[in-house]
Parts: structure tokens; C-alpha cells; sequence
């Protein structure tokens, strides 16, 4: 079991990346999809910003200075203190309020969950980085309960429990999956496997289920993702924990690698359980968010934008790799086409009626390598490029944006065309 103990001499740098994508939202847990939840920083009845974004900033500090979470108690607890936010009447002699409406936020004891919840988080983030970076030796992961007295009965459920590192279930339990919850993931090599005789399972509709969560006493639920244990029990994580911390900030570098391989990482990524699961929820709480805003009908461009800022949990996927025809034609130097997760929103809003599903992706890698044809276009007023492949007698055109001074190359949109709208960009580019 890994302790969340950042003070072993170096600074935990992929850790302290994941902390500091998190957000600051004062809206209540009530109003916000599970992609909110996961994205920010909002606890549970605290309503002011100028507080959630100094715990942020102390969470930070502590990650940074490897502080305990005694030290980091300590110092906040004297922060708050000096702030007017600790009530010297309240539960034990403090309770957190707000001095300006005098509103009672909890006792001081919270922050252990606010501590221990958060950095777990980011210790888990950190680990698969460095998992993801030995998957060639070490494949297969095993979940990993602490199996002691506060060990949760879905938790311990899902102990021991072996699957490669590319199966749909790391894309939903990837621990941390609850508050508090101490789970930890082993990486195992081949070697591994065979001397402790595990098994190593595979994800299939039966043990890996679509449901339905309810999370309040209304009877109010949301879509997510179920174990089925062998009983038959369904178990999901809590609200806001169904995702991989991992995936939000990992970037692997594949313009380092053989372009062949690079171009079948792209191909497994486009179809593979991350890619699927994130596609589906965006598109899920796409409809939650704009019935929410009161969006009635196509947004406009300042409505898009609220909802893509809303939804984003800064993931960004391998879509494609650029030949190096591609590369000369157009003169970028980078050769790999990067996903975000705010331009799959904006995909689900632009592509709404047209079936457009998932599926579609899984072509995206072959059209960006293997295009028919290249046409540049000024769009957003950003250069661009449009990329045209017939692909299992589709014609999909991708279009994609290079970013110099960022030296990114980013999936701008997809979709099909038609043999009319080809022969306009023939006639007026070369």
C-alpha cells in the first residue's frame, strides 16, 4: 500500500501537474455532472471561492514542500485563522464560517478528508505515468484494497483482481474510486503472473456494465460504469470518482517513437476504453449541462464555449500520425495529432443528428496518416489543414490546426462530406 507521503526527497512533479489542472467551483455537488465534480475543487456546503482557491493553493504548497498532513493542517488551520474564517465558538472551540454571511462550513476535522482524498488522487496520477511508461515490461495491473478493518466491501470486491493495462476497467476504477478510499494498483510483468499463478481477466458486457447510479434521497441518478462481482453485486464508484485521474494529464511524447508503432498507439487509442468511456460521458453531459443553462436549441458561439470550459478535464488523446509527405506539404514539424476533450464537446454539439457515433474515431488514426488529399484553410482564424480519406467507402475529412509557439498539432473537427463539397475544394486549391 503506497503512503501519501510526498517528503522522500524529490518533489513529485506529475503529482503536483495533476493538482494543479484541478479548478476551484463554488456551485453545490447537487448541480454539477460527474466530469465537474472530477475537475475541480467543491466541498460540500463551502460556498466561497476566496476559500476553496486558498486550500487549493496550501494543497500545492504541501505537495511541493512534501509537508505532512499534520503541517498542512497546521498551516491552514492558522491561514484560516488570520482570514476570519475559524469561529472560536464553534464545534471543539472552531468551526470554518464565512465572517461576511455566517455560514457554518464544519469542523476542522473535515480538511483530513479534503487532504487525504485529494492527494491520493494525485499520487494515483503520478503512478500511471510511471506505469504507463513501463507497460512493455510490466503489462498487467492488479487492484490492490488495503483489506483491513476500513476497507470498503466494494473495494475488497475488486482486490486481487488482474487485467491488462489497456482493459476497459482501469477507465472507470482506477483508483482512488471514492472519498478516502486507499486503493492502489500493482504493476506485474509475464514473469509475475505465472509464479503467483494469477489470472488475468478480460472486461466483457456481462462483467462490466452500463447502469444507473442514484445519488440522492429524490431518486435523482446519472450514467456510470459497474463491476459485476461473481454474486452478481454491481459496485461503481462514487460520484465524481468514475474516471481515470491519470488519463488528465498524460501525454506520451509519440513523436519520439518508430512512426509505425506510433501510428498503432494512435489506432488502439481511438478505439480503445479511455477514448469510449470519455466520448459517451461527454456526450451525456453534454445534454446535462446545456438543459442546465437553459439552452434551448443549437448554442450559440459564448454558449459552446461555457459548456466546453464547463465539461473539460483537460484530456487529450493520440488521434493520429502525420506522414512525412504530410509533415513536407504542410511544414509542420510535429508529427502528432492530439484530441482534447473540449473539442470532442464541441464535436457531440456540431455532429448532433447526423450519427456520428464513437465508431467513427476509429478511422480518424488512418486519415490523418494516409489522407487523399491535403488542402490548407484558414479556420477560426488559424491556419489549418483539411485532411480527406475515403475510408470504408466514407469520405471523412479531419481538419487540424498547428500551434507553433506550442509546437502541438490539435483535431479541430470530423466528419463526412460529401463527393459535392470535394469537388469544391478541388476546384479552388491545388
Amino acid at each position: 500500500m503506497p503512503q501519501i507521503n510526498f517528503a522522500l526527497g524529490l518533489k513529485p512533479e506529475k503529482a503536483i501537474e495533476w493538482l494543479k489542472l484541478k479548478g476551484v467551483s463554488a456551485k453545490s455537488y447537487r448541480h454539477l455532472t460527474p466530469s465537474e465534480i472530477a475537475k475541480v475543487y467543491t466541498i460540500a456546503r463551502m460556498s466561497d471561492l476566496d476559500m476553496l482557491n486558498d486550500i487549493k493553493q496550501s494543497m500545492l504548497a504541501a505537495a511541493d514542500k512534501g509537508q505532512s498532513f499534520a503541517d498542512w493542517k497546521k498551516g491552514l488551520l492558522n491561514h484560516l485563522a488570520a482570514r476570519g474564517w475559524l469561529h472560536p465558538n464553534g464545534h471543539n472551540g472552531q468551526d470554518i464560517i464565512d465572517p461576511k454571511t455566517g455560514e457554518v462550513f464544519g469542523a476542522p476535522r473535515r480538511l483530513d478528508n479534503i487532504y487525504r482524498t485529494n492527494m491520493q488522487s494525485a499520487y494515483m496520477a503520478a503512478q500511471y505515468q510511471t506505469y504507463m511508461a513501463n507497460i512493455d515490461n510490466r503489462p498487467y495491473w492488479q487492484y490492490d484494497a488495503v483489506m483491513d478493518s476500513r476497507t470498503r466491501p466494494a473495494h475488497a470486491a475488486m482486490d486481487g483482481l488482474v487485467y491488462r493495462y489497456d482493459d476497459p476497467f482501469w477507465a472507470t476504477f482506477y483508483p482512488p474510486n471514492g472519498y478516502r478510499c486507499r486503493c492502489s494498483v500493482t504493476a506485474l510483468s509475464e514473469r509475475d503472473i505465472e509464479r503467483g499463478g494469477y489470472i488475468v481477466g478480460r472486461s466483457t458486457p456481462e462483467n462490466l456494465a452500463e447502469t444507473q447510479k442514484i445519488y440522492n434521497k429524490k431518486g435523482d441518478s446519472y450514467p456510470t460504469t459497474a463491476y459485476v462481482a461473481p454474486d452478481g453485486s454491481k459496485i461503481t464508484p462514487d460520484r465524481g470518482f468514475g474516471y481515470n485521474a491519470g488519463r488528465m494529464n498524460y501525454r506520451p511524447d509519440l513523436d519520439n517513437y518508430d512512426r509505425a508503432l506510433a501510428h498503432q498507439f494512435a489506432k488502439a487509442e481511438m478505439s480503445g476504453p479511455e477514448f469510449r468511456a470519455a466520448f459517451r460521458q461527454l456526450h451525456d453531459e453534454f445534454y446535462q449541462v446545456k438543459a442546465r443553462l437553459g439552452i434551448d436549441g443549437k448554442p450559440d458561439k459564448a454558449q459552446k464555449v461555457k459548456i466546453q470550459n464547463t465539461l473539460s478535464r483537460e484530456l487529450k488523446f493520440a488521434a493520429g500520425i502525420l506522414s512525412p509527405e504530410a509533415q513536407a506539404v504542410t511544414g509542420m514539424t510535429k508529427r502528432t495529432v492530439w484530441l482534447s476533450d473540449s473539442t470532442l464537446v464541441k464535436q457531440v454539439d456540431s455532429r448532433e443528428g447526423q450519427n456520428f457515433g464513437e465508431e467513427y474515431y476509429t478511422f480518424l488514426p488512418d486519415v490523418i496518416a494516409q489522407p487523399d488529399y491535403i488542402f490548407p484553410s484558414k479556420h477560426h482564424g488559424k491556419q489549418s489543414y483539411l485532411l480527406i480519406a475515403q475510408v470504408d467507402g466514407k469520405k471523412l475529412m479531419a481538419v487540424v490546426k498547428y500551434l507553433p509557439r506550442q509546437q502541438e498539432i490539435f483535431l479541430d473537427s470530423f466528419r463526412v462530406i460529401g463527393q459535392d463539397e470535394l469537388n469544391s475544394y478541388l476546384k479552388r486549391n491545388k
